[in-house]
């Protein structure tokens, strides 16, 4: 009986100390732009503790984003690729390594990026963001060449 009272209190208050925002992130809100106009469906990550966390967000149809994140600097990143131009994936297509007539074609269609490539890595984008509580709405800004 006595293991029965210890599981009936215990388990409640273990399920609840794991629920919450215990992580030490903090929330903060921004606006992604590539030359000079809101961004919509880029993919913002920001990476903060020396790489130990990262946290990520997709841009609205305004450019706007919401996340969580580490406190303090944080490298950033964004990322948005032309998925127009793409061809649809064929289910059945062949899964061995392509030729490289098969590859070059494929490399023609593949999507273009929209952001230019230094902006998709954190460690070259040049942008950092000093994450703090209550800080004020950011903007981001990015090229597209």
């Amino acid at each position: 009986m006595n293991l029965l009272k210890f599981v009936v209190v215990l388990v409640p208050l273990l399920l609840i100390s794991g629920c919450g925002e215990s992580d030490q992130k903090v929330r903060i809100k921004g606006i992604v732009f590539s030359d000079d106009k809101p961004l919509e469906g880029a993919s913002i990550a920001f990476v903060g503790n020396g790489g130990g966390t990262i946290s990520s967000a997709t841009s609205n149809d305004k450019g706007e984003f919401s996340m969580r994140a580490s406190p303090g600097k944080n490298k950033v990143a964004v990322s948005k690729i032309d998925m127009s131009s793409a061809p649809p994936p064929d289910p059945n297509a062949d899964q061995s390594m392509p030729t490289e007539a098969e590859y070059a074609k494929m490399m023609k269609s593949a999507p273009k990026p929209l952001v230019a490539e230094r902006f998709t890595d954190p460690d070259k984008s040049g942008i950092v963001i000093d994450v703090s509580e209550g800080m004020d709405v950011i903007d981001i800004n990015v090229t597209s060449k």
